[in-house]
């Protein structure tokens, strides 16, 4: 059993509380976590703010230079970090190595050639006086990670923060530490001076409280539920921090009667039962219209029975484990709520003999009217909820009727409707004739109570910069106001 203990200022430091993590996969014990106090959080704010007067002023040349040396790292360790992220989260090797690892690669790789983009504007005023804005390193950052894709959102929020010149205090989830542990020591032993990266794990009621309200932070980046999100803008708001929060999601995906199915059903498959539905843009509302509903019933079934539900570290393996007994609950109970709310479950897998951990099967539950918990909730888990539809109009009132408005897909061989209708999806990240994959050039972010900001592109790197304008008068001497008879 391994240990995983706090990263601050370049060292490991083990901390006087600590639990056992186990594997959601086998239930074997993992790893001994250590959970950062509200003591080690400050100190490690404190050692940032200190490291951030060097970072800052570091050339952005090469700062990218420092973080396409970690690119490299990655590349080389990256079975050794997929194996981990299997390990901590349940989810299949291959969507570890391919899918998050690749992620992780791709977005060091991006940052590192944005880092000397950085520029500033210009502009004459008049004959004797010139503008100029310089965008600058908004400070030390606290980036609070969730557990579904620990790697792949640790590097969307490190290496746009590296490339401004931010220093971090990162607190990944209790449940999933090591990976962002070891990211850390990479991105040190690459050239990342002493305490510009530090990582407190620990619980959002001490150390996320702790970070989000120490007055050495200049922003919060968050991700993870809007009820937590809400509670940050309160617990921030005596700071005035900047804040940036990637929340919850209900994603409709709307499926018209000249869709192109084999490509549909594939994606479907992805965007429902990919990381096992837990995925903030997973297709958790399916709207279909009445036309092919019966018959893309039918095919999708199919290939849902078809997916490999087995133990994550196998090769073959398509979809592992829940992240935890306590989330296995949460799910079955949206399911047996929403049942007694007159759903029906049209299909479900079963889990296979052997299988000690906290699986869930794949699971396709036609719901009648927008009042099902199903509707409504984020339930996080390998359950699609499915409806019919028939008008157009009416479909995109359905989808957006939700508190929610992260992301979204519409399937037409229409080009004017599926413009038409995607314009009018209430979501910040909208797919046509496809579903899923986050690009790292494209800016993210969701409206309403999917969160505030935006991560990846360049709208990313914007949000860990401050814009700083400065006026020069060119001319002899400034015209006299005072005494002027």
């Amino acid at each position: 059993m391994r240990s995983s203990p706090l990263y601050i200022n370049g060292k490991f430091i083990n901390s006087k509380k600590t639990y056992i993590r186990e594997n959601p996969a086998t239930l074997d014990p993992l790893q001994e976590v250590s959970l950062a106090s509200k003591k080690d959080v400050d100190h490690a704010c404190s050692v940032a703010l200190n490291a951030f007067k060097t970072w800052s002023e570091t050339p952005p040349a090469f700062r990218g230079q420092i973080l396409f040396r970690v690119v490299a790292q990655l590349k080389e360790k990256i079975n050794f970090l997929s194996l981990i992220n299997t390990q901590e989260t349940g989810k299949p090797i291959k969507e570890s190595t391919l899918v998050e690892l690749g992620g992780v690669i791709r977005t060091f790789e991006y940052y590192a050639g944005l880092a000397t983009k950085i520029k500033g504007t210009s502009q004459v005023i008049n004959k004797e006086l010139l503008s100029l804005t310089i965008k600058e390193p908004i400070g030390v950052v606290g980036q609070i990670l969730p557990w579904n894709f620990p790697l792949l959102l640790a590097s969307w929020k490190i290496a746009p923060a590296l490339a401004s010149g931010c220093t971090v205090v990162v607190k990944p989830s209790e449940l999933t530490p090591h990976g962002t542990i070891e990211l850390a020591k990479i991105i040190s032993d690459c050239g990342v001076p002493d305490g510009v990266i530090n990582v407190c794990p620990g619980s959002g009621e001490e150390a996320g409280d702790a970070l989000v309200k120490n007055k050495k932070i200049a922003k919060i980046s968050f991700t993870g539920s809007s009820i937590v999100g809400k509670s940050i803008v309160r617990n921030s708001s005596d700071n005035l921090t900047k804040l940036s929060l990637e929340l919850g999601g209900k994603a409709p995906n709307i499926i018209f009667d000249d869709a192109n199915l084999d490509s549909c059903l594939e994606a479907n498959l992805r965007g429902g039962f990919f990381n096992q539905g837990e995925n903030c843009t997973a297709v958790t509302r399916l709207f279909v219209h009445k036309k092919i509903y019966n018959k893309f019933i039918s095919l999708y079934k199919k290939r849902i029975a078809e997916i490999n539900m087995d133990e994550p570290d196998k090769n073959n393996s398509e979809m592992g484990s829940l992240i935890s007994k306590a989330h296995l609950k949460k799910v079955t109970s949206c399911v047996d709520k929403s049942i007694k709310q007159g759903s029906k479950i049209i299909f479900q897998g079963k889990i296979k003999k052997g299988l000690n951990g906290h699986y869930f099967p794949p699971t396709l539950i036609e719901i009648l009217d927008t009042k099902n918990i199903l509707f409504k909730e984020e339930v996080f888990g390998p359950v699609v909820a499915i409806m019919k539809f028939e008008d157009e109009n009416k479909v995109i009132s359905m989808a957006n009727e939700t508190n929610y408005g992260l992301a979204g897909g519409v399937w037409t061989q229409d080009i004017s409707r599926a413009i038409r209708v995607a314009s009018q999806v209430d979501a910040g990240y909208l797919w046509v004739n496809t579903y899923g994959g986050i690009i790292p050039e494209t800016p993210y972010g969701g409206f309403k109570q999917s969160g505030l900001g935006k991560e990846l592109g360049s709208e990313g790197l914007e949000e860990y910069l401050r814009v700083k304008n400065i006026s020069i008068f060119t001319g002899r001497s400034l015209p006299k106001w005072y005494g002027k008879k």
